[in-house]
């Protein structure tokens, strides 16, 4: 059947008009996208409607030191959550409507009390200062008030005026796509489609945001919210005025506005089960701890000891001494009185005495002078507290037998308020060259620079890094005398920038490099002296850094200043690269704070930054390092180190993917927070899949100087063929000496392995749990391995011992060990040589459980490859390098002319020995041979 035309024109018709409804019903309920003020106040809306904010971010406090921090805040402004710090420092902050209260661990309080680390270790204490917790009443910042301070409504916060909003970039948080606004002042990234939320937020704060009033946290209702920003009572008697001032705070008066703190953070709506759980902590804890003592007044309550000895000429068989011992405290002391002289200890008496108490005891030792002749002596006398000073005896009579009083104050401290065993530890390292031969004119001035630099780093809230430095690891050179005078000096007043020099000096030592900070750096052999922020002379890098918590204009004014700085004479010795490192607090005005690589570069081509390139007969710098803090995947801000060359700066190209590979080479040899974050010890990658702006991290391989670069940078020889695994049991090795040996190895590699995983735990997530575990781990370890810095050094011990005491014995009967000459980096040898009975020459490759051959730079023929561990390639690379040296080392010429006839006559073989993964015990090995004939 055949329908009329009519009917197509009717049925056209109508869908014609369903079209046009549907197109005006979508105009209707779906309008153009929102403008940024309008999704600024979409977000801050919404804000007002949560039960409480949970807050993950960063902040400075008023030592200049990074506090990471994660808090739940209800809407009555309870508050609990932890703080915490990269070197393993955290804590817990619990605010109540009554009080503050904070348990840290012993790392936590190296900032602040040194002195007292071990004995305020995990202890509740109450009303602590604001710079002790490390924020400005963030429990203030209820749903309502952080709205108040984002919109502009608060006259005391930081904005005073409704804000101007502008997009600066795009994101994506949690996966879900996200804007990043800003006023020029505040920062807020929300969510780019409905509804939109607040997903992170950056306060610049102002100069009074960290005041060290104790605020009663304001109840979050729309009618009051002029009241969050209003300071609490005053709690005179849990105040210490020097906390305050070390923290280089001024507490805010009673009724005076309080303003928003400086926040860069991740915000997120708690559920109504975490908000129950912090109301609950909250409580429980307050109400457990009642007892809990001021931060103050538990200082205060330590033992305050004087210790007087008084001897005379002496020409009988024994000689006495009296020792007056008084109690000038207020809690009671309980020790030992140790007197020591002429390398005896005449006296090792306990004792005990109440506040205000005294005691007298008497020393009787035996006279040393041969008959008829005098001799001086010098009597040592401590009251020794092992609650206080640790239990190491040895380490206080080290130092009385330096001439340390240890019962005098340290520069202008009280006398027990720093000697606790971290004071003592840093004191014994920066004395440990003072000897019987030591003039008095010298170990009387080192002992009171050593004395007055430990002080001045308790007061600076710098204490930490310096410990960490001096201590853990010996590698800060210091040029003689002056130099520690150069320490004391310096210490006396230290900038944010030389916070951040310091903290940066520690990391790299504890990586192996040898560093000048605070003292001038004299070149061994040389009359020239060389004066910057810091000189890393592994790296050979000259570093001027600079802190930034102000505007765009303070970043490019500090960015000129250190080029100026690494432009000038005396600063940069010859061969070291020059960078400029500017710190932009997390916190600061500029939008750069938050800003990640892509948005820096587009940045610094408006700022014109190639201007600052060209410098007398080359670039004015090497590498410009930008410290910035863009939110993370879960918008959680993210330290992050941004490195530029001149090559960039002043390049059109679009494709930025070559300078971010080399940025993350710079940075695998330069950032050792970065590298030990992405990078196994033995330079494999944690993960294959891992990338950064949207580059692949490079797979690793060292050049001819011992430095990491990518492998990819040459073409590669052959890789190596082994013969297959040949397994080896405990049970086989030789006698019970070496079995007791190899287990106690692998019990400090296991030991090693568990620091480094709760490290990796702790970086992930730096939770309460995550910090006991980490405690947990450190304290084995420096019972275990003290001060040995936890590197790659530990494995490799475990495979080259497999080798030595099992795996090369068991195989190969009677082959002899041939030592090999050290290099200056342990580079550019093998790691062990034999010679079998048959005169066969045996390389060894001694390798820790997960160690795997790696690559490096050929050398010789080989120069434009890259050549694998267990290739023939490689031996004749290592051949070559043992050739290099031969003028300042006769014996490697030697074994490299024999090397080469043994490879050339087939006389030498290459085997692989591998330990197995055992845990705490020792669990065997492996053996594969290298095909290199």
């Amino acid at each position: 059947m055949i329908k009329s035309s009519r009917w197509y024109w009717r049925w056209g018709v109508l869908a014609l008009v369903m079209v046009l409804v549907a197109g005006l019903m979508t105009f209707v309920l779906w309008p153009g996208e929102k403008t940024p003020p309008q999704l600024a106040s979409a977000a801050t809306k919404s804000l007002r409607a949560w039960r409480g904010v949970t807050y993950a971010g960063i902040t400075v406090n008023g030592n200049g030191a990074i506090i990471g921090f994660r808090l739940t805040v209800a809407r009555d402004g309870t508050t609990y959550g932890t703080l915490s710090r990269d070197s393993g420092a955290y804590a817990e902050l619990a605010v109540s409507p009554r009080r503050t209260l904070l348990r840290g661990n012993s790392q936590w309080w190296f900032e602040h009390e040194p002195g007292s680390a071990e004995a305020l270790a995990h202890i509740w204490v109450a009303d602590p200062p604001q710079g002790v917790i490390g924020l400005a009443e963030l429990s203030r910042m209820t749903p309502t008030a952080l709205a108040d301070a984002l919109s502009g409504k608060d006259t005391d916060g930081p904005s005073g005026r409704p804000s101007t909003w502008r997009q600066s970039g795009a994101t994506s948080v949690n996966g879900r796509p996200a804007k990043v606004l800003t006023d020029g002042t505040l920062r807020i990234v929300v969510s780019a489609s409905p509804p939109y939320r607040p997903l992170s937020v950056g306060l610049p704060g102002s100069a009074g945001s960290q005041g060290a009033a104790t605020p009663k946290p304001a109840p979050d209702a729309s009618d009051v919210h002029t009241a969050v920003f209003r300071s609490g009572p005053q709690d005179g008697a849990a105040r210490s005025a020097r906390h305050v001032q070390s923290a280089g705070q001024v507490p805010t008066a009673a009724g005076e506005p309080a303003p928003a703190p400086a926040l860069s953070s991740a915000v997120s709506e708690p559920d109504k089960a975490q908000v129950r759980s912090t109301t609950e902590n909250v409580r429980r804890i307050d109400t457990s701890h009642e007892q809990a003592e001021p931060l103050s007044q538990r200082v205060a309550a330590q033992t305050d000891v004087a210790v007087q000895l008084t001897a005379s000429h002496c020409s009988t068989p024994t000689c006495p001494a009296t020792v007056n011992v008084t109690n000038q405290g207020t809690a009671p002391a309980s020790g030992t009185v140790i007197v020591t002289v002429a390398g005896q200890t005449p006296l090792n008496s306990p004792v005990s005495v109440p506040p205000g108490g005294n005691r007298t005891l008497t020393a009787t030792a035996t006279n040393t002078a041969p008959p008829g002749q005098t001799i001086p002596v010098s009597w040592s006398v401590v009251f020794y507290e092992a609650s206080v000073m640790g239990e190491d005896p040895a380490l206080v009579k080290r130092l009385m037998g330096r001439g340390f009083k240890l019962n005098e104050p340290l520069g202008d401290q009280r006398a027990n308020d720093s000697k606790g065993k971290p004071v003592l530890q840093l004191l014994d390292a920066m004395t440990a060259d003072i000897g019987p031969q030591t003039s008095p004119e010298v170990r009387e001035s080192r002992l009171s620079n050593a004395g007055k630099t430990v002080a001045n780093l308790e007061q600076q809230g710098a204490f930490e890094p310096f410990h960490d430095l001096v201590v853990n690891t010996n590698n800060l050179r210091v040029s003689g005398e002056s130099g520690i005078a150069e320490l004391e000096a310096k210490t006396a007043q230290l900038s944010d920038s030389d916070r951040r020099a310091l903290q940066y000096a520690s990391e790299l030592a504890g990586a192996g490099n040898k560093v000048v900070w605070g003292n001038t750096y004299k070149p061994e052999g040389s009359l020239d002296e060389y004066k910057a922020d810091l000189q890393n002379l592994t790296g050979k890098q000259t570093i001027q850094r600079k802190a930034v918590s102000g505007g765009t204009d303070a970043v490019v004014k500090a960015f000129a200043a250190a080029i100026n700085e690494l432009s000038g004479t005396g600063v940069v010795p010859p061969g070291f690269d020059k960078v400029a490192w500017i710190d932009i607090d997390p916190n600061a005005s500029t939008v750069l704070a938050g800003s990640d690589r892509q948005a820096l570069a587009k940045e610094f081509k408006k700022l014109k930054l190639e201007k600052y390139c060209n410098g007398a007969g080359g670039p004015a710098f090497d590498a410009a390092v930008f410290t910035t803090y863009p939110p993370g995947p879960d918008g959680t801000p993210k330290r992050t180190n941004s490195v530029f060359t001149c090559n960039e700066l002043l390049s059109s190209a679009v494709d930025p993917h070559k300078y971010i590979r080399d940025e993350m080479v710079w940075k695998v040899r330069n950032d050792p927070v970065w590298y030990f974050a992405n990078y196994q010890k033995d330079g494999r990658r944690r993960s294959e899949k891992t990338t950064e702006n949207g580059v692949t991290l490079p797979i690793l391989a060292k050049d001819n100087e011992n430095h990491w670069i990518s492998k990819d940078k040459l073409p590669s020889a052959p890789g190596a063929k082994l013969s297959p695994k040949k397994f080896f049991g405990p049970a086989s090795v030789g006698d019970r000496k070496r079995s007791d040996l190899l287990n106690k190895i692998a019990d400090n590699r296991n030991t090693s392995v568990d620091l480094t995983n709760a490290e990796l735990k702790w970086e992930e997530n730096k939770s309460a749990a995550n910090g006991q575990t980490l405690d947990k781990a450190l304290q084995k370890y420096r019972k275990e391995l003290g001060v040995t810095p936890n590197n790659s050094r530990i494995a490799e011990r475990l495979g080259e011992s497999t080798a030595r005491y099992h795996v090369i014995p068991e195989e190969f009967p009677g082959a002899q060990w041939i030592t090999l000459p050290k290099t200056p980096n342990g580079a550019d040898k093998f790691d062990q040589l034999y010679k079998l009975p048959d005169g066969t020459l045996l390389i060894v490759e001694a390798k820790a459980p997960t160690g795997n051959p790696g690559w490096r730079q050929g050398k010789g023929r080989h120069k434009n490859k890259m050549v694998q561990q267990m290739t023939r390639e490689y031996v004749e690379t290592i051949i070559e390098a043992m050739k290099e040296r031969e003028t300042k080392s006769p014996r490697d010429g030697k074994l490299a002319r024999d090397l080469e006839a043994a490879l050339k006559h087939e006389k030498l073989r290459y085997v692989l020995v591998k330990a197995k993964v055992g845990g705490s015990s020792y669990a065997g090995g492996t053996l594969e041979e290298g095909d290199i004939n």
